[in-house]
């Protein structure tokens, strides 16, 4: 009996750790780029040009979360199939990295005009370094291995940190950014696998079923991405580079609290794995109000933690330009925040189909609502479209786990 708990409390204990690893390193990563990178480079190169590096960086992300993290996601799948193979997964990264420059150079071109050839090959290293990284971590997650997860963000951090360090010398915010990629891809080429060993390129039995999961992840993903970042891009090309930085400003603590989405379903997700019980109507109802609760509460804590914490990083024109969507912009990132781990709760119960239907109706609704309002309304009509928009895939998502609970009861 006394081993038995104490093989429960060493494995909670390890659960937690890894937890804590994997949040630590998030938070390491984002707390140095919101803390330090992003408010100096706005104090040194002025919100209008600012706006711009914000917009190449979400093309950036676009890509990463794409192709790197379609690969990622792929992969951690095919390990459960024992078909997982370092060549299958650096054909596609290369493949997609070659398109990636061409779309990133076309990027620069059209969001900040003609520029010089070490500024168009920078930005080309900065997106496929990025990929890779999106795509490294991997490394660690096959492995269960979130002390390296963590060390792995660490060394991105650093890399900023020094990348940012030597601005006043070098005056290239895309070398402060490539600093940090490139230090942890060298981490995982010397510590990993993944990037080393024989057949780095070398396709296997497999190949075929390995490219099709990986394109099917990235074209999932890719949604998602485009989504969460072309805010930034259509306010860019509306209403230029200082609305950009407004917005960015706007909702960056309501952003930073959705990043706690990814590790904290992790949570959900173990719980639910765990939970004997029935998906019933009084169960989901109390979830349901629950996470309002709990998004309510974050939504005022993330207007008053706003105005401290914007008008300390970005003081001056920048606060008093974003104070007014504060509560209102937060608000749809928080909904975001709640519908995503509400989904987590519905596809413990209900089929994976429909985070995809979900997905699709939700860039199709953006598409709609959130485009023509950008053009009408300007940084009100994002404010407006992103809260409704978000506001409906809550409710779609209630709505799937309502529908499931009706057809579980009905085929009772």
């Amino acid at each position: 009996m006394n081993s038995e708990g104490n093989n429960t409390k060493k494995k909670t204990l390890a659960v937690a750790s890894d937890l804590i690893y994997s949040i630590a390193g998030l938070v390491c990563m984002n707390g140095v780029l919101q803390l330090f990178m992003y408010p100096y480079l706005t104090k040194k190169m002025g919100e209008g040009p600012f706006g711009n590096v914000l917009t190449l960086l979400a093309v950036v992300s676009i890509l990463a979360t794409t192709f790197g993290s379609g690969a990622n996601y792929s992969r951690m799948v095919s390990k459960t199939k024992g078909h997982d193979n370092n060549g299958d997964y650096n054909i596609y990264l290369a493949i997609t990295s070659v398109i990636s420059v061409i779309i990133s150079v076309l990027s620069v071109y059209f969001i900040v005009g003609p520029q010089n050839l070490v500024y168009m090959t920078g930005f080309a290293i900065l997106t496929v370094v990025s990929i890779l990284r999106y795509y490294g971590d991997v490394e660690y997650r096959l492995n269960v291995n979130f002390k390296g997860f963590f060390i792995f963000y660490l060394l991105i951090s650093i890399g900023y940190t020094l990348g940012t360090a030597i601005y006043p010398f070098t005056k290239s915010w895309i070398l402060a950014v490539v600093a940090g990629e490139v230090a942890c891809f060298v981490y995982v080429i010397i510590k990993g696998s993944i990037f080393s060993g024989k057949g780095l390129f070398k396709p296997s039995e497999h190949f075929k079923e390995n490219i099709r999961s990986m394109v099917l992840l990235s074209l999932t993903n890719m949604i998602n991405a485009l989504v969460l970042q072309s805010d930034k891009i259509l306010l860019n090309i509306k209403l230029g580079g200082e609305s950009v930085t407004v917005f960015y400003a706007a909702t960056l603590v309501g952003k930073i609290i959705a990043l706690l989405t990814t590790p904290l379903n992790g949570v959900i997700i173990g719980y639910l794995s765990k939970y004997k019980g029935k998906f019933t109507k009084k169960f989901f109802t109390i979830v349901i109000a629950a996470a309002l609760g709990v998004g309510a509460v974050f939504v005022v804590g993330c207007f008053v933690a706003s105005h401290i914490f914007v008008g300390i990083m970005y003081p001056g024109e920048v606060y008093n330009a974003a104070k007014e969507y504060f509560f209102l912009a937060n608000a749809g990132q928080i909904l975001y925040f709640i519908s995503g781990s509400l989904m987590v709760v519905v596809l413990r119960f209900t089929d994976e189909k429909y985070q995809l239907i979900i997905n699709m109706t939700y860039a199709v609704l953006f598409a709609l609502i959130v485009i023509p309002s950008v053009w009408l309304y300007g940084l009100w009509g994002i404010t407006f479209g992103l809260l409704a928009v978000n506001a409906i895939r809550f409710i779609l998502v209630a709505a799937v786990g309502f529908l499931s609970i009706r057809k579980r009861e009905a085929s009772i």
